[in-house]
Formats: C-alpha cells, sequence, structure tokens
C-alpha cells in the first residue's frame, strides 16, 4: 500500500513538473515571438525610410544606423531568448527535485479495549453508543440536515459522515 502511495505521489509530481515546463516553455516561445514582430516591424520601418530616403535622394547613415543597431540588438535578444527556450526543452526530471514528503496518516485511531470487550459481550448490547476518544481535536462535527439524501449520521457524535464511510472522522468510531 505504502509503495502505491509513493508510485502515485511520483507521478503527480513528475505530471506537475512536466506542467511547470511546458508552461515556462509556452512562456519563452511567447517572448521570441514578440521579439521577431518586433524585428520584423523594425525591418519593416527600415525599408520605408531607406525606400523613401532613396526616392527623396536624402539617404543618411544616421537613420539607418539607428534602425539597423535595433535589428541587431533584436537578433541578440532572439538567440539569448531561443537558447534559454532549448536549455528548458532539454530539462530532464529529476526524481528527488519534488519528492514526496511525509505522506497523511490515513490509519484510524486505535479502538478502546473497554469499548471494544464491551462491545464483544454477548446480549450485552445497547442503544447507547460507547464513549470514544477524540483524536481529531481540530474537527468540527458536520450541522448537516440528517434527513438530507446521501448523507449519514455518526451514531456517536452525531457528526455527518460520508455514504460508505468506515470511520467517523470526528470522533473515529467504527460505523460498520
Amino acid at each position: 500500500m505504502e509503495s502505491a502511495k509513493n508510485f502515485l505521489n511520483t507521478a503527480v509530481s513528475r505530471t506537475s513538473w512536466e506542467a511547470q515546463k511546458q508552461m515556462r516553455v509556452r512562456g519563452k516561445q511567447g517572448e521570441i515571438d514578440k521579439l521577431l514582430e518586433q524585428r520584423l516591424r523594425l525591418l519593416n520601418d527600415l525599408s520605408i525610410t531607406a525606400m523613401n530616403l532613396y526616392q527623396q535622394g536624402a539617404l543618411t547613415d544616421a537613420q539607418l544606423s539607428r534602425l539597423c543597431a535595433s535589428i541587431i540588438e533584436l537578433d541578440h535578444d532572439v538567440k539569448q531568448r531561443e537558447t534559454q527556450l532549448e536549455d528548458l526543452k532539454k530539462e530532464v526530471y529529476a526524481a528527488d527535485q519534488y519528492a514526496p514528503g511525509n505522506p497523511t496518516n490515513y490509519t484510524p485511531p486505535p479502538v478502546n479495549q473497554n469499548d471494544a470487550s464491551a462491545n464483544s459481550t454477548v446480549g450485552a448490547q445497547s442503544d447507547t453508543p460507547p464513549p470514544s476518544t477524540n483524536s481529531n481535536a481540530s474537527y468540527q462535527p458536520g450541522t448537516g440536515n440528517p434527513g438530507a439524501q446521501g448523507q449519514t449520521i455518526c451514531p456517536n457524535c452525531k457528526s455527518v459522515v460520508r455514504p460508505n464511510a468506515l470511520y467517523c472522522r470526528g470522533c473515529g468510531a467504527k460505523l460498520r
């Protein structure tokens, strides 16, 4: 049972990591796409400016230099982001990266020996449920409508419990 929990925790951890990686890859690809759009606009501006200046016979180096410098800067940013994107794609899941912590203890509380002996005595059954130790002091019993469809009420503490529950979450009493 414990190995199944660990396997499930590991599978969930890896799936979560893969989803996060995919989000980072998509984010980086979005950054690259925006930079390439800016580059395309600048190239468009360069061609329009160069054509207009050429047609006017007034092509100057300062205007072309400014546009070319911006395009070169964008090209550098694109290459840097593409390298980061490739690094993201090459990342490998490290099994110990998201190692599961201590699993939640779902073991029911121990049965009080006095309660067990009273319940096992033949003909000693009563309508009053045996007292139990409340192992989960922070739990507040539900205040649901006991007559509501699909709801079961604990005979010991009167908490609303899940249908087909084996133990009450409020007091730990065995329900079946």
